[in-house]
């Protein structure tokens, strides 16, 4: 703060009271001034608690965000691979060394929406194994999608049909 009187800037520590200006001894108040009162030490803990639960927050839904892009790549991949099947000319070695490629691909998307959403370890591992399944990865990976969309939606992030945007 400082003085209107004599143009004093007061320091963080002073032995003067809070509503006296340590060079002049004059009281704020006389010269039309409330002091503002010193942050407590936990006010400044609460606020830096804030900021910290905000940033985590963010990286949270950012690491949901990324697994949902992954996830909706997968959904768009094994479709891809289940037309391939159905092609006469495309070896089935082929198919299945695709469609594992493309499960283990979703364990990263899958890892990465639970673990943004603080699945439990147990969910991870369940959603992890329909990823191997034929019709369950396709479901399972629409699901935590939806509810990714819900949490990102809800935190003001803008979903669209491949993705969000921060």
């Amino acid at each position: 703060m400082k003085c209107p009187k004599c143009g004093y800037e007061r320091g963080p520590v002073e032995q003067a009271p809070a509503w006296e200006c340590p060079s002049c001894k004059v009281a704020y108040a006389k010269v039309g001034i409330a002091p503002a009162p010193p942050p407590t030490r936990a006010a400044a803990a609460s606020e830096a608690a804030a900021r910290v639960a905000e940033i985590d927050e963010h990286e949270k839904l950012s690491l949901a965000a990324g697994g949902q892009k992954i996830a909706i790549y997968c959904i768009l991949l094994n479709m891809a691979v289940q037309g391939m099947s159905r092609n006469p000319s495309v070896h089935a070695l082929v198919v299945l060394i695709l469609s594992i490629l493309i499960g283990i691909y979703a364990l990263v998307g899958v890892v990465r929406m639970c673990s943004g959403l603080e699945r439990s370890q147990n969910a991870k591992i369940a959603f992890m194994v329909t990823s191997f399944v034929p019709l369950l990865n396709i479901i399972s990976l629409i699901y935590l999608s939806s509810r990714t969309t819900k949490a990102l939606r809800k935190a003001g992030w803008q979903v669209g049909l491949l993705g969000a945007k921060p």
